[in-house]
């Protein structure tokens, strides 16, 4: 078998089922627990599913596995890595057309042949594959429904840590998907990378020894830090794990803290907008009825990543929750990507987040200078086994600490590349310095390095360039979704006029609930001050609905395809500040700008 097999079936022989992973949801109200395995049952359904791959499947086969949250997954997809499968997690389908157009692309682009799934989902997914063209169907077949043969005729299958494991498909934030090719080696590395730069040894003896407090969470399975950071993270680290599905955390935000508090949970994690989401679902004394009941006081580690860090978000959950036992000194802002299997920087237990004011005008100049009443930046903590520089992407030379530009990494975290795609892997994965020094992973991420810690603050691709002024659009949007009760999540970009000058447009989602009877343009005349103040710009407003935005299959903001609906007018505005006839809002109007955010 392989160095990583053998390393996830240690903890598992070692450990038994005294360590165990436990699925939740919402009943009325109350956390009921759906369904509980431990790590010995995990193993035993794992080598069930790796010796009914290894009869059907050639070696190396890619297998796409299509299941709602839940420990079904989870043992296909342990068992692909047992067998020597090529594991490909995807979410399920819906209606929704371009969320079926991307599955499609994906047995398309990975040329997948069988599918794994569960008998609940399986006839509507053959119905879904009866309809592709036949060069791209695949067979689907459902892991709960068939008969599988005794763990104990599985065998161990020989693979190099160089061989692929999985391929983990971007959730395509600034660009189509692509399947990023994780090896053993990849794997093993950033599991191993995560335990010793996050947890302390004091930390890793108790879970070793114990009967280990878990880790809780409502990640999608199906992205790199639901897969790596939530569900194979505990067994590197001889931990529990409760979890419950995206969709019950977001019908029902109180589940998160329900499981935190009922199994005494001492880690979770989270980007940014999931703890966003928890504020702005709370009601207001909500939290005071429920204080008897919640407690939060067994947290000891709360990671935030997975997208720039807001410090305010950070200060308004900890003030939020104090009355329940959140400390502010748990929080563990991290980065990470997928064309690095995930945590490329992390901050360790107990040493608490830092946050530091840098002069606004001088971030847009593309330097960090302390200010005392400058924007407050947090840090996503300290290169995890990996060689971080921050390169200036013009020219390809090393910038000094306190420069912003693009953050490039490399280590043994690194993927080799994109699957099929050799230009793009060249381009994102070949990097090297000005003086040859390389080769690097282009992350398509700015950010700068102080103290020896990571600062991100935004996408290239998202930068918006007005005046001279390097604008990020989370700076926009983060001022326009808090000017309001009604404002919710909003896209900020770029879009350029008949001449060639570029004009900023923000898409806001409102919540007609708050509205109160106000007209839609009043709260785009409210925002458009709030930004005239406070960032010295001129946005148009466009007003739209709840859920207009478009978002990934994580819940990102996908800035380049709002751009793209606005223009092609598949958006539904309440209001729009841009006139009818200008050629912003035309489909064939202006040019696109050469240039990163165009």
């Amino acid at each position: 078998m392989s160095e990583l097999v053998r390393f996830l079936r240690e903890k598992m022989w070692i450990l038994g089922d005294t360590r165990w992973y436990a699925r939740v949801d919402s009943v009325r109200g109350e956390l009921v627990e759906v369904e509980r395995l431990g790590y010995a049952q995990l193993d035993a359904r794992a080598r069930a599913v790796g010796a009914w791959l290894t009869d059907h499947t050639p070696p190396g086969a890619h297998v796409m596995l299509m299941y709602p949250a839940g420990l079904e997954f989870f043992t296909a997809f342990l068992g692909c890595l047992y067998a020597g499968r090529i594991a490909i997690p995807a979410p399920l389908p819906d209606t929704d057309r371009r969320a079926l157009q991307r599955a499609e692309g994906i047995i398309r682009d990975a040329d997948v042949g069988l599918i794994l799934s569960d008998t609940a989902h399986q006839p509507a997914l053959g119905s879904w594959l009866d309809g592709l063209s036949p060069e791209r169907r695949a067979e689907c077949v459902a892991t709960d429904g068939t008969v599988p043969p005794a763990p104990d005729t599985w065998s161990p299958f020989s693979l190099h840590l160089s061989a692929a494991a999985y391929v983990q498909y971007t959730s395509g934030s600034t660009s189509e998907p692509r399947g990023v090719v994780i090896s053993h080696r990849n794997l093993l590395h950033n599991l191993l990378s995560i335990r010793e730069k996050l947890l302390t040894e004091e930390i890793l003896d108790e879970l070793r020894h114990d009967p280990s407090p878990p880790g809780a969470g409502w990640l999608p399975h199906y992205h790199d830090m639901g897969l790596v950071g939530m569900l194979l993270s505990p067994l590197a680290c001889y931990g529990n794990l409760v979890f419950c599905s995206p969709v019950s955390f977001i019908a029902h935000p109180l589940l998160w803290l329900q499981m935190i508090s009922r199994y005494r949970a001492f880690y979770t994690f989270a980007p940014n907008f999931g703890y966003d989401w928890l504020l702005r679902s709370l009601k207001a004394g909500q939290l005071t009825e429920l204080e008897s009941d919640l407690d939060l006081g067994s947290l000891r580690f709360a990671l935030s990543g997975a997208e720039p860090v807001r410090a305010e978000t950070l200060n308004a959950v900890a003030r939020r929750l104090a009355p329940i036992g959140f400390r502010p000194d748990i929080w563990a802002p991290s980065y990470g990507l997928a064309e690095a299997t995930l945590m490329v920087t992390g901050t360790p237990c107990g040493q608490g987040p830092t946050m530091r004011r840098f002069d606004r005008d001088a971030l847009e100049a593309g330097a960090a200078v302390p200010a005392p009443d400058g924007i407050e930046l947090v840090a996503s903590g300290r290169p995890a086994g990996m060689d971080i520089r921050i390169v200036d992407p013009a020219n390809s030379h090393p910038v000094k600490d306190g420069q912003i530009g693009e953050i490039w990494a490399r280590g043994p975290s690194v993927a080799p590349g994109y699957l099929g795609n050799p230009q793009a892997t060249a381009e994102h994965f070949a990097a090297r310095t000005a003086d040859g020094d390389g080769p690097y992973l282009r992350t398509g991420d700015l950010g700068f390095l102080q103290d020896g810690e990571l600062y991100v603050t935004g996408r290239a691709k998202d930068l918006i360039i007005v005046n001279g002024r390097n604008i990020h659009p989370q700076d926009i949007e983060r001022i326009s979704e808090t000017t309001d009760p009604a404002t919710g999540p909003c896209a900020a970009f770029a879009l350029p006029d008949a001449t060639g000058r570029e004009h900023i447009v923000l898409v806001q989602e409102i919540r007609p609930l708050h509205l109160n009877g106000r007209a839609p343009a009043g709260l785009a005349e409210l925002i458009r001050k709030r930004l005239a103040q406070e960032l010295r710009l001129a946005v148009h407003v466009v007003i739209v609905g709840p859920m207009s935005v478009p978002r990934t299959t994580s819940g990102k903001i996908q800035r380049s395809r709002t751009r793209e609906e606005l223009r092609a007018a598949r958006l539904d505005p309440l209001h729009s500040d841009i006139p009818a006839q200008s050629p912003l809002a035309s489909p064939t109007g202006g040019h696109e700008a050469g240039r990163p955010g165009s």
